[in-house]
């Protein structure tokens, strides 16, 4: 998910608005304290799982191309495949719970890419792994880029079907411990950076005020408006692209789909929208945007999100349901076509309340980096 998301103060009221001026509805809870600190939290422990999960899977390549008597051994009848998929799939899933979340330093397009290339109409991965494998034993992961130095680079030597046919355990596993430990690097610099920005230091205060956040009510208004970013993104990205909704008569494109190798396209979008949603109702269930809308006295805005929350999240699951007719179905196309234009309704449902935060688009989600 790229892309930058912008949004600044205009005025006082940013202050004013923690304190309940809506009688009406002051008697609703919210914890000021448990949404900042729930929310940074969630975020560290996905970062962490991620580190888990890859340091699971590094593990597991390197054990499973230490075995000497399966080198000549077509990856299809490799033993330790269906293992390896799936420890690379616990990784791609904890990336999405990651990718989703639209404030900090991790937005940066470049952090994004260094854990998992886009799909682009060059096969640029596809490519740049031909050319890494022929390197042999020792291949040089730099040369080829942030394409061959994550996940899509390791699914591909795992996944793709021309590949598996064609390649033996010996000419891949060089690429694969390669690119294993280099993800599993990702991911630490990732919790690193985390850990050491400007930005969590300013939201874990934005109670007190500072340069970034002039009261916690503001910080929930930049999630708000962040999450409305992230519907864009997947909107754009993972549905109007790959199904080719420019054209009325095309045909979809599964190669653009996000993760199209492994079929975790359909199942990326479903997490995506689990987690908004999350996000949305309060990572510890309770405080979040959601709670705090109620609380100000705009119940008709919160719950027009909730339910085109509810609606995108059943058409996607009726979406999955095509399984492997999903990028070749007429009807599976016209139902990504309307999924597509309810994420844009989300998109501005979630737009709508930000004035209620005293925020106008300029300020950068990557400040504090």
């Amino acid at each position: 998910m790229q892309g930058t998301l912008s949004f600044a103060v205009t005025g006082v009221l940013s202050t004013l608005l923690s304190a309940p001026l809506w009688a009406a509805s002051s008697e609703i809870p919210f914890d000021y304290d448990a949404f900042i600190i729930s929310t940074e939290n969630t975020q560290s422990e996905h970062m962490k799982q991620l580190i888990a999960d890859n340091q699971q899977f590094s593990s597991t390549v390197v054990q499973a191309c230490d075995n000497i008597q399966e080198q000549n051994t077509p990856l299809t009848e490799w033993q330790a495949l269906g293992k390896l998929q799936k420890q690379w799939r616990n990784s791609a899933r904890q990336w999405q719970r990651i990718q989703v979340f639209p404030l900090g330093p991790n937005v940066d397009t470049t952090v994004r890419l260094n854990i998992t290339f886009w799909p682009d109409k060059k096969n640029l991965v596809e490519r740049k792994m031909r050319a890494m494998v022929q390197q042999g034993t020792q291949p040089d992961i730099h040369q080829g880029g942030i394409a061959v130095q994550g996940m899509a680079a390791s699914e591909y030597l795992l996944f793709d079907p021309g590949y598996l046919q064609r390649s033996s355990v010996h000419q891949t596993c060089p690429s694969l411990v390669a690119i294993s430990q280099q993800s599993l690097k990702n991911s630490e610099a990732l919790l690193t950076r985390w850990q050491e920005s400007e930005f969590l230091a300013h939201w874990h205060d934005a109670g007190l005020g500072n340069e970034t956040f002039a009261s916690t009510t503001q910080a929930a208004g930049y999630l708000l408006a962040g999450l409305a970013q992230s519907a864009e993104v997947i909107a754009k990205d993972k549905i109007y692209k790959p199904f080719r909704l420019n054209k009325d008569k095309a045909n979809s494109n599964l190669y653009l789909a996000e993760n199209w190798r492994s079929g975790l396209s359909l199942d990326n979008m479903q997490q995506n929208l689990a987690d908004i949603d999350q996000m949305y109702h309060g990572t510890d269930g309770k405080n979040g945007p959601h709670q705090l809308l109620l609380r100000k006295g705009f119940a008709d805005e919160a719950t027009a999100i909730s339910e085109q929350l509810q609606n995108v999240r059943r058409q996607l699951s009726q979406l999955a349901d095509y399984g492997d007719q999903t990028f070749v179905s007429t009807e599976a196309r016209n139902l990504a076509k309307a999924i597509y234009l309810d994420i844009k309704k989300l998109e501005q449902a979630l737009k709508k309340p930000l004035v209620h935060f005293d925020l106008a688009q300029t300020f950068n989600s990557r400040d504090g980096d």
